[in-house]
């Protein structure tokens, strides 16, 4: 059986290949717009851009990361990283108000894409609070949500950010 387009199964299969052929890393595939992440930019500052995450895990899947090529925390500029902090709040209190969510984790582990960014993932109240089974199931793609639903989600949140007070 042929996996379903956009599935993390098949992504897992082309990748190495994916990967071979791109001269940059993923995250700066997307940064730079020769990936399409469903929706387009979310939120973009001058160190910071956030789109919904292109695997489409849940609906309402924000990956943040920075602008710069840079591997990890430590990496970070400190302007990058003076800014961390107001992206993510206004993310997270957009991301709130526009998709009705219990919880919004947020959480970095990047040995696939060696390009800090961070997954906030929304938990909502059909979901299991965070416990054993939570991660495992939001990466064998029980929430996938489509393209639809994922565009509609980043326009929800950037409608959201637009009405947040300016910092």
């Amino acid at each position: 059986m042929t996996p379903p387009p956009g599935s993390l199964v098949l992504r897992r299969q082309i990748a190495p290949l994916h990967y071979r052929r791109m001269t940059e890393c993923f995250t700066c595939e997307v940064n730079a717009g020769r990936q399409r992440a469903p929706g387009g930019a979310i939120y973009e500052d001058a160190h910071w851009l956030a789109d919904h995450g292109v695997s489409r895990l849940v609906r309402g899947y924000v990956v943040l990361k920075p602008k710069r090529h840079v591997h990890e925390l430590a990496d970070l500029s400190p302007d990058e990283a003076a800014t961390l902090g107001i992206a993510a709040q206004r993310l997270l209190g957009a991301m709130r108000t526009a998709l009705g969510t219990e919880r919004i984790y947020v959480c970095s582990f990047g040995e696939t894409v060696h390009h800090l960014h961070f997954h906030l993932l929304p938990r909502y109240p059909d979901m299991p609070g965070l416990g054993p089974d939570l991660v495992p199931a939001l990466f064998s793609e029980k929430w996938i949500c489509s393209v639809a639903e994922a565009e509609e989600a980043a326009e929800r949140v950037r409608s959201a950010l637009q009405s947040l007070p300016k910092m």
